[in-house]
């Protein structure tokens, strides 16, 4: 009774249906075997249901390839006289250097692809800036004790060319391939002194920033003067061109504006210190900020890079290590951070890249769903 009294209103609804649409609608005979009419609703119902549509709108993070960063490394290192000059703890300069060194580059040696340029070249009496400024030792593995050679085998003397040093860097990479799986190639550059030797002109006279405390009086003066903008603007275009450089600097007496000079020769370079409230340039003066600097810049070059597949949205990543997520921070200090997302290139420091160096420690990216 119950099923023909639903299928009498069922009628009548479609009857009314039927008027208001100017149809005449037949009454409407079942067979003996139709469906029970609150089943044939109940099909309805399923086919019409608005949250089919929501699972479009789910989230579908997806898992990036990862590979580990392996990287090409020259060492521009000043050895002008002003080296030779004493720290707070009495040693050299040139010696804290060579001792940072030493302590930095044996552990990742085996990992790191490095070369080395002093500057300046061979000097005479008449030339304190050398006439050849160059590559002295091409970049290859397990390089450290060739280096350390060549840098215990030197005297800190002459001026400061640092463009030529650089451009010497800049040459080599123009010229030679990248070795095997390397996929970055960088600069680092130590220096105590203002870059000079520039033999312009048009530098000279009343335009001239002296960076020697002796001044910059006589026929070849005009190379004691600041060489800033040129050098400068070569840090920027290796930066352009996928050759970033860390500059790691010692401020000294020599000129008021070094500090500055200095400042935007890190951030021209493509690489300076995201910490807030510091400098950009790394800033060192004795044997442990020397060995801070360098192993802080060697280490995150081969143990905690990263390159993966460049995203649409570089906000929509997340990375995790050992199965817990770590948060992005753009100072740098202790999470990841992006250093060059059309590259893909991402960067862990701190404990999170202390975490991913134990056996458990697997880094992993996703991308989307990030708040």
């Amino acid at each position: 009774m119950r099923a023909l009294a639903t299928a009498l209103v069922l009628a009548a609804s479609l009857s009314g249906c039927g008027a208001k649409t100017g149809l005449l609608v037949p009454d409407a005979s079942l067979p003996d075997d139709a469906p029970d009419v609150s089943d044939a609703l109940d099909v309805i119902d399923v086919i019409d249901a608005p949250d089919v549509s929501d699972v479009s709108d789910a989230c579908a993070a997806r898992t990036l390839p990862l590979e580990r960063f392996s990287a090409e490394v020259i060492f521009v290192i000043d050895r002008s006289g002003s080296m030779g000059e004493r720290t707070p703890s009495g040693i050299t300069r040139w010696s804290a250097v060579t001792m940072a060194l030493a302590s930095a580059l044996p552990a990742v040696e085996r990992e790191l692809w490095m070369g080395l340029i002093q500057f300046p070249g061979a000097i005479s009496t008449e030339n304190q800036c050398g006439d050849n400024t160059r590559l002295e030792l091409t970049p290859r593995l397990t390089n450290a004790a060739n280096m350390l050679t060549a840098l215990r085998s030197t005297t800190p003397t002459g001026g400061t060319p640092t463009f030529e040093a650089l451009q010497a860097a800049a040459n080599y990479y123009r010229t030679a391939p990248a070795a095997g799986r390397v996929r970055g190639r960088y600069l680092v550059l130590a220096t105590d002194g203002g870059p000079n030797c520039n033999a312009d002109p048009a530098i000279a006279g009343s335009a001239c920033v002296c960076t020697s405390p002796r001044g910059c009086g006589g026929p070849r003066g005009n190379l004691s003067c600041l060489d800033a903008e040129r050098t400068i603007a070569l840090l920027a275009r290796l930066a352009s061109d996928g050759v970033p450089t860390f500059v790691i600097g010692t401020p000294g007496n020599d000129v008021a504006s070094l500090p500055r000079t200095l400042e935007r020769m890190a951030v021209a370079g493509g690489r300076p210190r995201a910490t807030p409230g510091e400098a950009p340039f790394y800033r060192a003066e004795d044997v442990g900020e020397f060995t801070e600097a360098f192993r802080s810049i060697t280490t995150a070059l081969v143990r905690c890079r990263y390159v993966t597949n460049p995203v649409a949205d570089p906000g929509q990543v997340s990375v995790r290590v050992g199965g817990r997520e770590v948060p992005r921070d753009a100072t740098r200090a202790d999470g990841w951070d992006w250093t060059n997302p059309a590259t893909g290139e991402v960067v862990l420091y701190g404990a999170a890249c202390e975490a991913a160096q134990r056996p458990d420690g697997v880094v992993s990216l996703r991308y989307g769903c990030v708040e």
